[in-house]
């Protein structure tokens, strides 16, 4: 039964997984209590914020749900491979998750966010997951109380921005019910988290090093949520990109290369946490 289990498993993430392109738009946050206050005392509306137009790739289990679900952020190079997007979608859902996969760039114009000189484009990624999260919370067959954020390299220091204690988590109505980090970079981050949060990342990598996540956590002061760090040994930047199998390389001047090992240890703890976090 073992041996028929792992091979049932082992077909569903070689077979393509089936994605429907979806719009949504990107989040804002609500009108402050003056900002209403003010609104209701002089009788003038408060004009709506103006939105992006966002694209994303929703993959779904078979069945009517609900079920609970990810957002999921690229890093600074854009949307992975239709095989990573794949790959990752099939893991998710033989859990029993939908997982949606944000585009940030594409409905911009814009390319990659990874040089200092790219960075000053206003691309705002945090209410990208908020946009998303609501956009999953209104689906017939999603569980809007248990749906996580999941980040990639920069897509990571997204959810780490989002999930930090009195950050922007405060000021919106929708909460995200856990996050996972995959290689962030961790330097900027208090290490305080309003829900819990899981950190993923390699011993040898050398764009976001592991050393800046082990002094984020000795930074925590205890309050909040539960964050937990784990270092994979002898892993890199990227080591759950199996596009990359046998072919690492050099992007933007750092390694990059696929362990299997750090990437079905990763995922078994990823998908441990989630388990946790959604528990009733």
């Amino acid at each position: 039964m073992r041996r028929l289990a792992v091979l049932a498993l082992t077909c569903v993430l070689a077979s393509p997984a089936a994605a429907e392109t979806v719009h949504f738009p990107s989040a804002t946050t609500p009108p402050t209590p003056l900002q209403q206050r003010l609104a209701k005392e002089y009788g003038t509306p408060i004009d709506p914020q103006p939105t992006t137009e966002l694209v994303g790739e929703l993959y779904r289990p078979s069945g009517s749900g609900p079920y609970p679900a990810v957002v999921a952020l690229h890093g600074c190079a854009g949307r992975g491979s239709k095989a990573y997007e794949d790959a990752t979608a099939a893991r998710f859902m033989t859990d029993g998750y939908a997982v949606l996969f944000v585009d940030s760039f594409k409905p911009r114009g814009v390319t990659e966010r990874c040089h200092a000189a790219a960075s000053d484009e206003t691309v705002d990624r945090v209410m990208d997951a908020y946009g998303g999260l609501d956009y999953l919370a209104g689906l017939p067959f999603i569980d809007a109380s248990r749906i996580a954020l999941v980040g990639y390299s920069q897509g990571a220091m997204v959810a780490l921005s989002i999930v930090g204690l009195d950050g922007i988590d405060a000021l919106v109505d929708r909460h995200f019910k856990a996050a996972i980090a995959y290689y962030p970079l961790c330097g900027a981050s208090r290490g305080d988290v309003s829900i819990p949060t899981l950190v993923l990342i390699g011993a040898l990598d050398d764009w976001t090093p592991a050393r800046d996540c082990e002094a984020m956590m000795a930074r925590r002061t205890g309050k909040g949520a539960s964050l937990k760090l784990i270092v994979y040994p002898g892993a890199y930047h990227a080591f759950d990109a199996a596009t990359l199998r046998d072919r690492p390389r050099t992007y933007q001047g750092h390694h990059l290369e696929y362990n299997e090992a750090a990437d079905r240890a990763a995922w078994s703890d990823a998908a441990a946490f989630l388990r946790q976090a959604f528990a009733p």
